[in-house]
């Protein structure tokens, strides 16, 4: 599964489901009436792509899907649901977008339960965590 993640939007190249900033807070469809922070929806985002895509046996699916839903604070009816037409974000955005975009891929080891993410870095507009000492 591949998150694209940029400044206002989230989309997924194996799940109809896309994560939209609405002011500081993330609208995510699938989860209707919820909103989340950052973090919380890319966990929505993976969880609705691994549901879509169910890579794994079935109780091995379904024990990740209990994780990230506890992490979320949100029951198996709570979602993630199909998209309908009428949920906002309406539609995925357009590439005419100007906000900055980076790409999330998620590899599934079949030897780990842990998710492996790799996100590319742009050492001109990193910022650095170091802290320096004298």
């Amino acid at each position: 599964m591949t998150l694209t993640i940029t400044d206002t939007h989230i989309t997924a190249d194996d799940c109809p489901n896309v994560a939209e900033l609405r002011g500081r807070r993330w609208i995510v469809t699938g989860y209707p009436g919820r909103t989340f922070d950052r973090n919380q929806a890319i966990t929505a985002m993976l969880l609705a792509g691994l549901l879509a895509q169910r890579p794994f046996s079935e109780d091995r699916t379904e024990l990740l899907a209990a994780t990230w839903r506890a992490e979320l604070g949100i029951t198996e009816a709570d979602g993630p649901h199909t998209p309908t037409a009428t949920e906002e974000p309406a539609d995925r955005p357009d590439e005419q977008r100007s906000d900055r975009a980076s790409s999330l891929t998620v590899t599934w080891g079949a030897a780990s339960s842990a998710k492996t993410t790799t996100a590319p870095q742009d050492p001109a507009t990193s910022k650095s965590n170091e802290v320096h000492t004298s």
